[in-house]
């Protein structure tokens, strides 16, 4: 129960995220940047308390990718919105979630849960790319920093900004940013691929 009103407080800490963004200050940004830091450290913190209280939970388990969709999506749209990243950029990542949980949600009907022993995922590179704690430690790093940089790259549109970091640093920043961010796109997708993959066996006529 309190692993799941952790997971909840991630929505609030999300539209706070987004109103600090829509102040279009340079407070509002910096606030906005820590608190994304925050909200992305919290999707850890109740998987943590989850287990330490033995409140492991299907619904549980399914709540928790609600949110990771949710808050990804909104970034991504947001950003989107504001011209920092090309339309068809979040159409690609919301419309992979909507796939893959599509089959997690088949899956889970058969008693088969997204991660965990009673994972979908039977070949070895699906568990790796997919359920391995080093992929989704890896793709949980990256998809910070790719969030942190989108706020990152619409601060430096900001006025008044120029006097406080330098043409070049401006530059820097979004040249490495745009690099993670596309990163993080191309991963997105690659680890969606065994989802979809492996979740086939479960159309097939007389599956259900």
């Amino acid at each position: 129960m309190f692993a799941n009103l952790i997971t909840l407080f991630r929505v609030f800490l999300l539209i706070v995220v987004f109103v600090c963004l829509s102040r279009d200050g340079l407070h509002g940004h910096i606030a906005a940047f820590f608190l994304t830091i925050l909200l992305i450290a919290l999707d850890g913190v109740d998987g943590m308390v989850a287990r330490h209280f033995h409140q492991e939970s299907e619904f549980g388990s399914v709540f928790d990718i609600v949110v990771d969709r949710i808050v990804e999506s909104c970034f991504w749209i947001f950003f989107a919105a504001r011209g920092i990243i090309p339309a068809w950029f979040p159409m690609i990542i919301v419309s992979r979630g909507f796939l893959t949980d599509a089959m997690r949600s088949v899956a889970l009907s058969h008693g088969m849960t997204a991660f965990g022993s009673k994972s979908l995922h039977t070949s070895k590179l699906g568990s790796f790319l997919v359920t391995s704690r080093f992929s989704r430690g890896f793709y949980g790093v990256i998809k910070v920093f790719s969030f942190l940089f989108l706020i990152a790259i619409d601060g430096t549109r900001l006025q008044g900004l120029p006097q406080l970091i330098g043409a070049d640093y401006r530059q820097d920043i979004i040249i490495v940013g745009y690099v993670v961010i596309y990163c993080t796109m191309i991963l997105c997708v690659v680890r969606g691929i065994p989802v979809l993959v492996e979740s086939r066996r479960f159309l097939r006529p007389g599956s259900l």
